[in-house]
C-alpha cells in the first residue's frame, strides 16, 4: 500500500504576515516614544552646563569678596560690601562694579541673615543667594546657596 505523506506549506499564511506587521508596528512605535523621550530629555542636559558655568562665574568672584570683607548692605537685588565691590542683579544678569559678570539669569535675589554660635558666642552674617539660571522656565537651573560673611 502506498500512502502519500502531506506535503507542508512553507510560504507565509496571512495570518502569519498580519501577526508580523502588528508585531513589528508595535515595536516602531515603543521605539519611537522612547527616542522622542530620550532626544527632548537630552536638550536640556545640553544646554545645562552652559547655565551652570554662569553660577560658577558669579561664585567665583563673590566667594573671593565674601571672605574678604564682615560688612554688606543687603537688599533684594543688590548687595554691596563696606568699602568693597557691589553686586547687582538687573536686566538677566549680575554685575559687580558695573562689569558684567554673569548672565543668562532669569530670578536672583539676595537675603541677609545671622547666625548665633552658643557655643563661642559668635555671631556669623550670612548672605544667601537664591538664584534661576537659563534663557526659558523648561531649561532652567536653580541654585540656592548661604555665604558666610568673615567674622574673625
Amino acid at each position: 500500500m502506498y500512502t502519500k505523506k502531506i506535503e507542508s506549506s512553507k510560504g507565509v499564511t496571512l495570518v502569519a504576515l498580519t501577526i508580523y506587521i502588528l508585531v513589528f508596528t508595535l515595536i516602531i512605535g515603543v521605539m519611537t516614544t522612547i527616542s522622542t523621550f530620550f532626544f527632548g530629555n537630552i536638550s536640556q542636559v545640553v544646554n545645562t552646563p552652559k547655565y551652570v558655568s554662569e553660577f560658577n562665574k558669579f561664585v567665583m568672584f563673590f566667594a573671593t569678596d565674601i571672605k574678604n570683607y564682615s560688612e554688606a548692605n543687603v537688599t533684594e537685588t543688590t548687595i554691596e560690601f563696606e568699602n568693597g565691590p557691589t553686586y547687582k542683579f538687573e536686566n538677566n544678569a549680575i554685575y559687580r562694579n558695573n562689569a558684567l559678570i554673569a548672565k543668562y539669569i532669569m530670578n536672583c535675589s539676595f537675603t541677609a541673615s545671622e547666625y548665633n554660635e552658643n557655643t563661642n558666642n559668635i555671631t556669623k552674617n550670612i548672605i544667601n543667594v537664591n538664584m534661576q539660571i537659563g534663557k526659558n522656565e523648561k531649561n532652567s537651573v536653580t541654585r540656592n546657596i548661604d555665604f558666610t560673611l568673615k567674622y574673625w
